[in-house]
């Protein structure tokens, strides 16, 4: 009988596919897929096209998708899905922490990146994250983005956001695809240092529940779906400087 945890994830994964290229890695990712949602569909492709007419004949909540493949049809992919499919979570994943693939990967679409190297509890603990609404990254990812993303951002003293109508000194550049509010950039410059929603809240003296409102209106303006795709976007377009 699945134990309460996997019961929770299979509340949000009906159907998983898998695109990747090496069999050995295709068949372990399948088997932590199914012991997280035993009795759920999980299907394998082996190329971007087996991939694709696989999407459009079968409903699918998470793809994961290997940033080995040959002429880098992962990052092709995980862009089309971005595209075409809205609900679909898509997870890159590679051997190693590979500079390029991940920027590739993240600014394609994923909302996260697993290093297959890592065990099977680890990725299954990063998988399950999903129904929490995290991205699931492997940490050492993560912590070079994040590091990436501290040197090039300028530091700034945190200030209380204002509740009444103000005018800030400056305003985002007008190439971002959609401008943030006052409000907004400084809490995007919060979740660029790493901090937690909670962190914030408390950091600006406003409601947990305001900050994760603010968070949400980020990413529909960014048209991202995670913190790690926000920071990147506004990195891209110098929000964060």
């Amino acid at each position: 009988m699945p134990s309460a945890s996997q019961l929770s994830y299979v509340s949000i994964f009906h159907g998983a596919l898998i695109v990747e290229d090496d069999p050995a890695v295709a068949d372990r990712m399948r088997r932590i897929l199914g012991n997280l949602a035993p009795g759920r569909r999980v299907v394998v492709a082996s190329t971007r096209a087996e991939a694709c007419n696989l999407l459009a004949s079968l409903p699918y909540d998470l793809v994961l998708v290997g940033m080995r493949l040959p002429r880098s049809e992962g990052v092709s992919l995980i862009a089309h899905i971005r595209r075409t499919y809205l609900h679909i979570e898509t997870i890159a994943m590679s051997p190693s922490d590979d500079h390029e693939l991940v920027n590739a990967a993240i600014s394609a679409g994923a909302i996260g990146y697993l290093l297959t190297e890592a065990d099977d509890v680890e990725l299954s603990f990063l998988l399950r994250s999903i129904e929490r609404g995290g991205a699931p990254m492997d940490s050492r990812v993560a912590r070079r983005i994040l590091g990436l993303i501290a040197a090039s951002a300028k530091t700034r003293t945190i200030e209380p956001i204002r509740t009444e109508p103000h005018i800030e000194p400056s305003s985002p550049p007008r190439s971002a695809p959609a401008l943030l509010s006052p409000r907004e950039l400084k809490v995007l410059r919060l979740i660029a240092q790493g901090w937690s929603n909670r962190q914030i809240a408390e950091a600006v003296y406003l409601s947990v529940n305001t900050i994760e409102f603010h968070a949400k209106s980020i990413y529909r303006k960014l048209a991202v779906k995670s913190r790690t795709q926000a920071v990147h976007e506004a990195t891209q377009h110098g929000l964060l400087n």
